[in-house]
């Protein structure tokens, strides 16, 4: 999964990962990519995290501003 490379877990709480790991797995439901071996799963991934960084913490609220934006990310 995008959220065990050691940037991203020393950097969160096992909480926040945990969080952002539902977003992400819920976005990859939604647009229905497969969460471990989708071409831009790092891109998704980024995109979780950076909407998370903005201020939104609710998993599916991440995932449902993702899909509405995936045309704009690859």
């Amino acid at each position: 999964m995008p959220f065990k490379k050691a940037d991203i877990v020393g950097a969160y709480t096992p909480e926040q990962l945990h969080m952002l790991q539902q977003a992400y797995d819920e976005v990859c439901n939604i647009l229905g990519r497969c969460p471990t071996s989708d071409e831009n799963k790092d891109v998704l991934a980024r995109a979780v995290i950076n909407i998370y960084k903005s201020g939104e913490k609710d998993p599916q609220n991440i995932a449902k501003l993702i899909s509405e934006i995936e045309e704009y990310l690859f």
